[in-house]
């Protein structure tokens, strides 16, 4: 299953308000990590220090927020099944209840 056909299923499972989740991104062959970084830049991909589960960590927004959004995490993902970079993809932590900031109780 190809990159993108495997954040589309991952898509499918969330509930419908879902706030943000971790997408983690695993390398194959780690010859290819380089080219994988450099076609998941766009997606604000990093890099995790230690390697055991997963090469990279993508946080995917839903409308709000801090992370990168699910088309653009989406294009990313097809560039690497474009450079023929082998690999899974799969959901970490997801996120249903993201409040904003109160309000200043002093101020401007």
């Amino acid at each position: 299953m190809s990159y993108a056909e495997e954040f589309d299923a991952v898509l499918a499972e969330l509930p419908g308000d879902w706030a943000f989740f971790e997408c983690h991104v695993t390398v194959a062959d780690p010859l290819r990590l380089a080219d994988a970084r450099v076609a998941l830049a766009r997606a604000n991909a990093r890099p995790v220090r230690r390697p055991d589960d997963h090469d990279f960590a993508i946080t995917v927004a839903n409308t709000h927020g801090r992370g990168a959004r699910a088309g653009v995490v989406r294009s990313a993902l097809r560039l690497l099944d474009d450079l023929g970079i082998e690999g899974r993809a799969w959901a970490g932590a997801v996120y249903d209840a993201l409040r904003p900031a109160p309000a200043h109780r002093y101020g401007p």
